[in-house]
């Protein structure tokens, strides 16, 4: 758990890995894929309203891109539909002790999907390619000094959020 007299202030280095091994030729930042969960809408007597309802455990699609300088091994190795894809992004993130001095928490990020797009980039003299593969996620975890924060497993229906299962009281009916 990261103390109350930690200030988060910034990734400080960070590492991205294709099944362990580390991967060359990744752009210098990452967006990481965003999280909708599906929604539905709800109106009736009472309400001022229409409001949009989150459904417990049910996902939108989640989609991760990947940036690369160039066509590198890593980029061309994501391409098969037959296999997988696992990523884990490992971060050092730099915090300030009120206390004084810095601190350091581990992030990593771990990501399972399969190839949806594939964006060779473009060729240009003394430039960059600014090729991109997007993967179609499956599993999503983010763990931080050890502790899982977020896991979503599309495929074996898992979501737990700062250590607690959010589909204990769905599972216990069904």
């Amino acid at each position: 758990m990261i103390s109350d007299n930690y200030v988060p202030e910034k990734i400080n280095e960070y590492n991205a890995y294709l099944d362990g091994e580390k991967m060359i030729g990744v752009v210098p930042d990452i967006d990481l894929a965003e999280i909708g969960m599906k929604a539905s809408e709800v109106e009736g007597a009472g309400m001022l309203g229409v409001l949009d309802s989150p459904t417990i455990g049910q996902f939108e699609s989640i989609e991760q891109e990947i940036k690369f300088n160039v066509l590198y091994s890593s980029a061309i190795n994501m391409l098969s539909p037959l296999e997988a894809v696992n990523l884990t992004f490992r971060a050092a993130q730099q915090v300030y002790d009120k206390t004084g001095g810095y601190a350091f928490k581990g992030l990593r990020i771990v990501q399972q999907g399969r190839v949806k797009k594939f964006k060779p980039g473009k060729l240009k003299r003394a430039e960059g390619m600014e090729a991109t593969v997007t993967l179609e996620l499956t599993y999503y975890l983010i763990e931080v000094d050890g502790e899982i924060m977020l896991e979503i497993d599309k495929l074996n229906p898992k979501y737990i959020v700062c250590g607690k299962d959010m589909l204990a009281g769905i599972s216990a009916l069904v």
